[in-house]
C-alpha cells in the first residue's frame, strides 16, 4: 500500500533568508524532497505553493486562508449582533482552520512537520522538535519574557502528546522530549541535521572583500543566549596574555541583545578589534568561513546547530561550546569548551593556534561529518519512518473520516 503523505514547512516553503540555520535546513529538504523518488504520493502544502510547479515526485498544494474583508464582517456585525472580539476570534479559528480543510480535501494519511512550525490537523502527525531550551535553560530572556515561554510550552504539550513520532537531532534531544513530556522513547526518531547544500555545492567562485588581519568568526543572531560575551572576554585574555591581537568578525541580525555587546567592546577597549557584517549574502557567508581562523560557536543552546556544519564542509576549523549534544553531532571533530568560561575558550584558540597539526586534522575530521550526513540522507530517514508507519496507517481509511457505529 502506498500512503498520500503531506509535508508543511510553514506558511512559506522558503523561511526568512535572515533566520539563519533554519532557513539552510528548509532549503535543503524542499530541494531534496523534490527530487528523491518515493513510492509514496507526496504533497507539500504552503501559502506560497503556486510559486511552485509539481513534478512527478511532489504535488504542490496552497492554503487557501480565507479572511472575511470588512464589509462583510461589518454586515455579519450588525446582522447577528456579534460583538467584534468573538467575531475576530471566529475568523482566526477559520484561518488556522485551514491547513486542515485542505488536508482532508487531499485525503492525506500522514502529515510531515518538517520544521517546528504547526498546525492542527485531524490526521496523524510527524512533529520536528529543534529543541527545548525554553525548558532547559528558562532564564535566557528571549525564552521567558513577553510570555514566550508560557506560549512555546502550552503549544508543545498540545503538539507532544497527540504526535504519532517525534523527530530530533539526537540522543540528547531525546532525553529531553521524554523527560518533560513523558513521550514515548519508542515513538521517537533521530534524525541529525543534515549539511546545507550551498556548502556542499560550492560554487561561490568570486572572491568578496574580506579583512586582512587574522579574524575568528561567528554567525548568529542577537540574542543572550548566542553567548558572544564570552568570545570579547577571550580575545582580552588573548591580547594581555599572549599578546595575540586576534579580531572577530560576527554575522546576524539583532533580536534585542547588539547594543549591549556593543557597550561591553567600548568597555573592554576591543573596538579596533570586532567587525559586525549584520546580514550578509550566502556568497559571501561561504567566503568568511573559508578564510577564517576557526568558527566560534558559542551558543548556550543544542542539542545540534546548523553553522558547524557549515564550516566543517568549507574547511574550518570548529571551537564550539560543550553543551547538551555537541559531543554527538561535533564528535572528535572540533575543539570544545565550557561556554562559562572565556578561559577555555581563549585556550583552545591559543592550541589551534600554535599547533598546525591539530589544525589540519579538525578539518579533515570536520569535513568526514560533513559529507556522512546530508539532505540525501535526511529524507531517506524520512522515509523510512514513513514506510514503517504503513502497516498501522493502512487499519482504517483515509478516503472518509472515521467514526465509530
Amino acid at each position: 500500500m502506498f500512503m498520500r503523505v503531506g509535508f508543511y514547512f510553514g506558511r512559506e516553503i522558503y523561511s526568512n533568508a535572515e533566520s539563519g540555520g533554519a532557513f539552510a535546513f528548509s532549503q535543503s529538504i524542499f530541494k531534496q524532497l523534490c527530487k528523491t523518488k518515493t513510492n509514496n504520493e507526496i504533497f507539500i502544502f504552503s501559502d506560497d505553493a503556486d510559486r511552485f510547479e509539481s513534478s512527478d515526485f511532489v504535488q504542490f498544494v496552497k492554503i487557501n486562508r480565507f479572511y472575511p474583508d470588512q464589509k462583510e464582517c461589518l454586515l455579519k456585525k450588525l446582522a447577528l449582533k456579534i460583538p467584534r472580539k468573538i467575531l475576530r476570534s471566529l475568523q482566526i479559528k477559520k484561518y488556522k482552520s485551514a491547513l486542515n480543510k485542505i488536508v482532508l480535501e487531499n485525503k492525506i494519511d500522514l502529515m510531515w512537520f518538517i520544521t517546528p512550525a504547526y498546525e492542527q490537523v485531524e490526521v496523524p502527525y510527524v512533529y520536528t522538535i529543534w529543541d527545548l531550551q525554553h525548558r532547559k535553560q528558562t532564564y535566557f530572556p528571549e525564552v521567558s519574557t513577553n510570555l514566550e515561554f508560557e506560549n512555546r510550552e502550552r503549544s508543545y504539550k498540545f503538539v507532544v502528546s497527540k504526535a504519532s513520532f517525534i523527530v530530533t537531532g539526537n540522543q540528547a534531544g531525546k532525553d529531553d522530549v521524554c523527560n518533560f513530556y513523558n513521550y514515548s522513547r519508542e515513538r521517537i526518531k533521530t534524525l541529525p541535521l543534515p549539511t546545507p547544500d550551498f556548502v556542499l555545492n560550492d560554487d561561490f567562485r568570486k572572491e568578496v572583500d574580506l579583512p586582512d588581519k587574522g579574524w575568528v568568526f561567528y554567525p548568529a543572531q542577537f540574542w543572550p543566549h548566542k553567548n558572544h560575551i564570552v568570545i570579547l572576554y577571550a580575545l582580552k585574555i588573548l591580547k594581555e596574555k599572549y599578546n595575540l591581537d586576534f579580531n572577530v568578525i560576527f554575522t546576524g541580525s539583532d533580536k534585542g541583545n547588539l547594543d549591549y555587546i556593543k557597550d561591553q567592546i567600548v568597555q573592554l577597549s576591543l573596538q579596533e578589534n570586532v567587525e559586525f557584517l549584520g546580514f550578509v549574502s550566502t556568497q559571501k557567508l561561504v567566503q568568511l568561513y573559508k578564510n577564517a581562523f576557526a568558527l566560534l560557536f558559542t551558543s548556550f543552546f543544542g542539542p545540534d546547530n546548523i553553522p558547524p556544519l557549515e564550516a566543517f564542509a568549507l574547511g574550518c576549523p570548529v571551537i564550539a561550546a560543550n553543551v547538551s549534544g555537541s559531543d554527538y553531532q561535533l564528535k572528535d571533530a572540533a575543539l570544545l569548551f565550557d561556554p562559562k568560561s572565556e578561559f577555555e575558550l581563549a585556550d583552545c584558540i591559543k592550541k589551534l593556534y600554535d599547533d598546525q597539526d591539530l589544525r589540519s586534522l579538525l578539518i579533515k575530521k570536520g569535513l568526514e561529518i560533513a559529507k556522512s550526513w546530508t539532505a540525501k540522507e535526511y529524507v531517506d530517514g524520512v522515509y523510512k519512518i514513513i514506510s514503517d508507519f504503513e502497516p498501522i496507517r493502512r487499519c482504517w481509511s483515509s478516503k472518509k473520516s472515521y467514526k465509530e457505529k
